[in-house]
């Protein structure tokens, strides 16, 4: 339906594409199959690759650790596999289970913050050797589920020391819902309200897709809209720590 909603408001898109170079309104783009094109522009927002902040880490002698603590991107190494190598060798087990650090037990990172094991989608490229891959992000929901489950385990190294329990939440093994505004109305607003599971794809367990497709679905109209409305005053009711904010979940 993504497509419908632009076509129905006359906007043009291009997937697929990677900007090569951008220019007072105007941006040149390559295209998987390896041609190129040109774009002109009156506003534009270019969202640069996903990195980590480049920090520094170093132990108490004063040596470097950064590359014990943080892989190149600058994200944090966790319990993921760093070393599956080539798609073909993939596994939806690679990705991490307790975002906690392989070597200091007690550094733990969540939601966009900890280093993936690698792309969530088949790696492509043009024939020009462009590397143009889509990148579903790791906000929303499956942050707060990461979250929860690390500020659980950190509750319980505090409280239980050795003895402590170690939540998971495998990102394999979650799901995920989101739900995006289209236009607001009492009686014409519209939403699209999708669900995926598991957010990483378990080709082992769902062969084909990946995901299960009974829970792997979207649908857009009016009861997307308020549910979406529902939300906004439910995760701020959530936010302000009011009475039963445990009860409504991330």
């Amino acid at each position: 339906f993504a497509e419908s909603l632009y076509a129905e408001r006359g906007v043009e898109w291009l997937i697929g594409a990677h900007v090569e170079k951008v220019e007072e309104g105007k941006l040149t783009y390559e295209l998987l199959d390896g041609s190129k094109g040109e774009e002109e522009f009156d506003f534009s927002m270019l969202i640069p690759p996903f990195a980590g902040v480049g920090l520094k880490a170093y132990d108490k002698a004063g040596e470097d650790i950064t590359s014990t603590i943080f892989a190149p991107n600058g994200f944090m190494k966790v319990d993921a596999n760093y070393n599956a190598g080539a798609y073909e060798n993939w596994k939806a087990a690679d990705w991490p289970r307790t975002y906690q650090n392989p070597s200091y037990s007690n550094m733990f990172a969540a939601g966009i913050a900890f280093a993936p094991p690698h792309l969530i989608s088949k790696p492509m490229s043009s024939p020009n050797g462009t590397p143009i891959n889509p990148t579903p992000p790791r906000t929303g929901m499956p942050a707060g589920i990461i979250g929860k489950a690390v500020a659980h385990s950190v509750t319980s190294l505090m409280q239980d020391g050795a003895n402590a329990h170690i939540h998971e939440a495998s990102m394999a093994e979650m799901g995920a819902a989101c739900v995006a505004s289209a236009g607001k109305g009492l009686t014409t607003g519209t939403a699209a309200a999708m669900t995926v599971f598991p957010v990483v794809p378990d080709f082992q367990t769902y062969p084909g897709t990946g995901r299960d497709t009974d829970y792997t679905f979207g649908e857009i109209g009016l009861a997307g809209h308020w549910i979406k409305h529902i939300l906004h005053y439910m995760f701020i009711h959530k936010a302000q720590l009011k009475p039963g904010w445990t009860l409504i979940p991330e």
